[in-house]
Order: structure tokens, then C-alpha cells, then sequence
């Protein structure tokens, strides 16, 4: 086993043409992101998860791994999880792909010091990578990135900092607020790992949504006494036809149901608490052609379909410190 890196970076996804480029987006900001992090000589690893693959398709970790063979091969793990946990797991059956469960495998598998979960069209900025860089992170704490958004149409072929930084170029530009410093929080999430341990990953007790899953975590967090923070610098979105932020407004119904899930659940006031097991931590694994890991299927990975004792209130410790305690 090759040393431990400083960082984890976490993205999930499937060969789905998501967005109508999906793959592009993958190889082009991870690509740009890896280069950047080079350069600045941070000792860093890539976790892809792809969850419930698609039958008949070559999967999103192979196709990724040959794009970028600039990426030491110790450096780069795949986690292909077998279709049949998406259907043990969803509460909703119109709904096909459980984020954020996607995440927590690839956060509880992850070997850096600190762990940033982000998403396949996010490119970083300066401030960002120096940050990452600069070793004056701080544990027990959640770091936040204000999400920009690049214009539709906007030609990301030969990516440079002064592309990404020029305003002209952006479509929507948000500011992060206390306490939750909330607002595309998918898309940025650094926290060193014993503190993603602490907390157990995102919500794997409400199953039937990805939207808000994102927010709710930092509710989880806040709530449970740890800071969260603006790191002070954005990353940058790759907007496309199918994003959250376009398309909540437009789609309805089923279309919406399968994009998303229900999305109006109480995402900013319960706090859960998550199986000792979260993360397929109990998934038998054996090692692919080409070093990918498979995760087969075994219900006892599989948590209960109900279990109302995995609902919370946090319990804050002497010392601003807290523990989640069942109701």
C-alpha cells in the first residue's frame, strides 16, 4: 500500500450522459483540478464511485481512467457498487441514482488526512487550491465554497484561471451565509476524515431524495457542534441543460421525482444518525481487472427500511463538542 495522501477528493456518478455531457464535464474539470493540485505538489488521491451502473455500457471508471493516464494508477480508485444495493436501498422507486449514499462509500474508503466531496462539473479556483495547499486547515471543522456558475455555452475546451475568474462569464453568483453556509453545498465539502467519521457521512435514514441531502448534512453538523466556515474563495459549476438550479422550476412530476426524489422533506430540521455500517461499510469487495474495487451485493450491507431510532436531537458536550443522541 502506497503512503496515505493529505487529501481525498470524492466524486460519484454513472454512465448515464447526464446533463447531455456528463463525461466531458467528468474528464475536463478533474483534468484542470488534477493539474492545478500537481503543480502545487499536494499529496492527493481520486475516488470515483459509480453506483448503479449501467447495463451494457462501458463504466464511468474506465472510461475516466483512460481520459486521464496522467493519474498515478496508485493515485486513482474506482469503486464499482452492484446495481442490486440501489434498489435494496432507494425508499423511492422513480428515483435512480442515491447520491449521496454514492458519497458516503467513497468517504468511508477514503485515505487522506482531509476529504473534499465534490461533484463531476466543479472546477477549483486559485484560492481554493491554495488553501488546499496551505496546511492551515483546521480538524472539527466544515469548510464551504461558494458555487459560481458558468454561463451556458460557455467553451470550457481550453480551461484557464482567467476564464474562470472573468465575470462576463458568469451566470449566477451567490454568497454563503451563516450558520450553514448553505447553497450548492453538494459541490463543496472539506472536513478531515476522523470528523467524516464522527459524523458517519450524509442521511442514509431518508432514502427517498438526493435534493437536500446536501443541506441537511449541515444541519447534522451545525447541529452537533462543529464550526462551518466560508473558505473565502468559489469553485466554479459547469451549468447545463438538467442542473438543479435551471430545471427545478421546469420539471414536475415524474421527471422531477426521478431527477431528484421528493423534495419537499424536512431536510433543515432533522438530524439522523447513521448505522455503524453507513458507507457499505459491511460490502464483501474483490479487486477488478485494471485495479478497480467491486462492491457485491449482501443484505446484511443493507440497512433497515425503517428505523425511527436512527432519528435524532444533538447532544452538545462540555467543550462545544457533540454526539448525536437517539430519540
Amino acid at each position: 500500500m502506497t503512503e496515505s495522501p493529505d487529501l481525498s477528493i470524492v466524486l460519484t456518478g454513472r454512465n448515464d450522459n447526464y446533463g447531455g455531457d456528463f463525461n466531458t464535464r467528468l474528464v475536463r474539470t478533474l483534468r484542470f483540478n488534477w493539474g492545478a493540485i500537481s503543480e502545487r505538489h499536494i499529496s492527493c488521491e481520486v475516488i470515483l464511485v459509480e453506483w448503479n451502473p449501467i447495463q451494457g455500457r462501458p463504466t464511468l471508471i474506465e472510461l475516466t481512467r483512460a481520459e486521464l493516464p496522467d493519474i498515478p494508477a496508485e493515485r486513482f480508485r474506482g469503486y464499482l457498487v452492484d446495481r442490486q444495493y440501489h434498489g435494496a436501498y432507494t425508499l423511492n422507486p422513480k428515483l435512480d441514482y442515491l447520491e449521496y449514499v454514492a458519497k458516503n462509500v467513497g468517504i468511508r474508503r477514503a485515505r487522506g488526512g482531509v476529504v473534499l466531496v465534490t461533484n463531476t462539473d466543479i472546477f477549483f479556483s486559485r484560492g481554493v487550491v491554495d488553501a488546499l495547499a496551505g496546511g492551515a486547515l483546521e480538524a472539527n471543522v466544515v469548510y464551504r465554497a461558494a458555487r459560481i456558475d458558468l454561463a451556458l455555452g460557455t467553451d470550457q475546451s481550453r480551461v484557464t484561471w482567467e476564464g474562470l475568474e472573468d465575470a462576463s462569464s458568469h451566470a449566477h453568483r451567490p454568497t454563503l451565509e451563516p450558520p450553514f453556509y448553505a447553497g450548492g453545498s453538494g459541490d463543496f465539502v472539506l472536513i478531515d476524515r476522523g470528523s467524516w467519521r464522527q459524523l458517519r457521512g450524509y442521511n442514509e435514514v431518508y432514502r427517498a431524495a438526493r435534493a437536500g441531502v446536501d443541506h441537511n448534512f449541515l444541519v447534522k453538523a451545525y447541529g452537533c457542534g462543529y464550526r462551518i466556515v466560508d473558505l473565502g474563495s468559489p469553485v466554479y459549476h459547469v451549468n447545463h441543460p438538467g442542473s438543479y438550479r435551471i430545471s427545478k422550476t421546469v420539471l414536475e412530476g415524474a421527471a422531477a421525482e426521478a431527477a431528484w426524489g421528493k423534495r419537499r422533506w424536512a431536510s433543515r430540521t432533522v438530524v439522523y444518525d447513521n448505522p455503524e455500517n453507513w458507507g457499505l461499510g459491511h460490502a464483501p469487495e474483490r479487486e477488478l481487472r485494471g485495479g478497480a474495487r467491486y462492491l457485491d451485493f449482501d443484505w446484511k450491507a443493507v440497512p433497515p427500511i425503517a428505523d425511527l431510532r436512527r432519528v435524532v436531537l444533538p447532544l452538545r458536550r462540555p467543550g462545544g463538542a457533540a454526539e448525536a443522541k437517539e430519540l
